[in-house]
């Protein structure tokens, strides 16, 4: 490259420089009318609150146990069900009488506190349709 065509060149970039410069500041100017001084990865203000975090915990543990409780009052319905139609078909018990279920939940259960409805997906890797020998 010439000398010539360096000044000329760094005369392009500098002013495509500048005009970018010019656009942030606009944009940081319009972000900063719009959000305030926020930069948007501040922590949610019950994560900073020490008592709003616990009540946020004991709401998700509540919601656990009544999840838990409700699995096995519909379990021991149907367990009774069950019952009923083997009576009435008079067929023997077989086995061994099942546990009753569980009024607590297990202790790896998880509720997400963002999004309740998210779930974790279990993702099986597809068998493969041909062996190798």
């Amino acid at each position: 490259m010439s000398y010539e065509r360096m000044k000329k060149r760094e005369a392009e970039l500098h002013a495509e420089v500048d005009r970018w410069l010019a656009a942030a500041e606009v944009a940081d100017a319009q972000e900063d009318k719009f959000y305030g001084q926020k930069r948007g990865d501040e922590m949610p203000d019950w994560v900073a609150d020490k008592q709003r975090r616990l009540e946020k915990i004991r709401e998700a543990k509540a919601e656990l146990e009544a999840e838990a409780k409700a699995a096995a009052a519909e379990e021991t319905r149907r367990r009774e069900e069950a019952e009923k139609k083997r009576i009435a078909e008079r067929r023997k018990k077989n086995g061994k009488t099942p546990a009753p279920p569980k009024q607590h939940p297990e202790g790896k259960t998880q509720r997400n506190f963002t999004d309740p409805e998210s779930r974790v997906l279990s993702m099986q890797k597809p068998r493969s349709s041909w062996r190798t020998a």
